[in-house]
């Protein structure tokens, strides 16, 4: 049995438990035991792109289609081509993978240029295992980049599902973002931003936009939401490299938009930053960069709640985090 299976069994697990009203309390030291089995093998090369330039120039044939069409008439993507647009969100080009890919697909989602199939297609396309799972169990690879502009492109769908006046994502394909989104919010562990030769990777950035839009989507279910929340708090308290552009804001902030709906999520982070911190006290400290950057993630990560403000914390959430503010910071 391969690790992602694995995972995607005991997933199912908890999830049963958790909807059943079994699970609560334990749910943390069950998600970081699955955490703590994970072993990453070394990175192994991506595969390259076919056709590349052909299927940027063909982007470009769409833009202008669309720019010179009468207002009020569709124009769709063809099915196949939109397929291979898809495949170009993996390119290590920011010309090609950002500002290409990423800007067109948004684009074609936003302003009516594919139906409500192909919305709901594209949907369960960005977290396909051979997409959002695309070379996850590895040390840090090249992979992050389809990884995380799959989430980029769900982000703009969920949004869009909200606003449609037909919602393309049945409860079928809600059930799948879930579980898939649950493995990955406890599995990545990249945290790069920006690269001087390649752009943004910035999964956590885009994943605090995609989880904050996926909470919002009506149908899910309270024990999903606070499954998802357990996901990230378990990866969070044991991230041992840095998120320093910006990412650690937008997590938090939806994570507190989130206690705010009912009390049973600000229960589950304060369990969660407790045992964050007891994790710094019980468990021997070594000198190494891991470490300390293992305890300044969890200091920026409390910085961050205060930064908010009182008003965006429940009560509880607010006065632990003022009374361990200076504890090892």
């Amino acid at each position: 049995m391969d690790q992602l299976t694995m995972v995607a069994e005991k997933q199912a697990i908890l999830l049963k438990q958790l909807r059943a009203g079994e699970l609560f309390e334990s749910l943390p030291d069950l998600l970081k035991a699955i955490r703590d089995e994970l072993h990453y093998e070394k990175a192994t090369p991506v595969s390259p792109i076919l056709s590349e330039d052909e299927l940027m120039r063909q982007m470009v044939d769409y833009q202008n289609l669309w720019s010179n069409q009468d207002d009020g008439v569709s124009a769709y993507i063809n099915d196949e081509d939109l397929r291979r647009f898809v495949n170009l969100l993996s390119s290590p080009k920011e010309s090609v993978r950002d500002t290409g890919a990423f800007f067109f697909l948004g684009n074609a989602i936003q302003n009516g240029h594919l139906n409500s199939q192909q919305l709901g297609w594209l949907t369960a396309e960005v977290i396909a295992d051979n997409r959002l799972f695309a070379h996850l169990l590895e040390e840090e690879n090249d992979g992050a980049f389809y990884r995380s502009y799959c989430v980029a492109i769900l982000a703009i769908l969920l949004n869009e599902n909200l606003v449609a006046e037909k919602p393309f994502i049945t409860s079928e394909l809600l059930e799948a973002l879930v579980g898939q989104l649950g493995m990955y919010l406890l599995l990545e562990k990249d945290t790069r931003g920006y690269l001087a030769d390649h752009g943004w990777v910035h999964i956590y950035t885009h994943l605090a936009n995609a989880l904050g839009l996926l909470f919002d989507q009506k149908g899910l279910k309270r024990a999903d939401k606070l499954y998802l929340l357990g996901c990230l708090m378990t990866n969070l308290r044991l991230i041992d490299t840095p998120l320093t552009m910006g990412e650690q804001g937008r997590l938090v902030g939806t994570i507190l938009n989130l206690t705010k709906r009912h009390e049973l999520y600000a229960d589950y982070l304060l369990l969660s930053l407790k045992l964050w911190r007891q994790d710094l006290v019980n468990e021997p400290f070594t000198q190494s960069r891991a470490s300390w950057q293992m305890l300044y993630n969890r200091v920026d990560f409390f910085q961050q709640i205060l930064a908010y403000g009182p008003d965006a914390s429940p009560e509880e959430i607010w006065q632990y985090a003022q009374s361990t503010k200076n504890y090892l910071s």
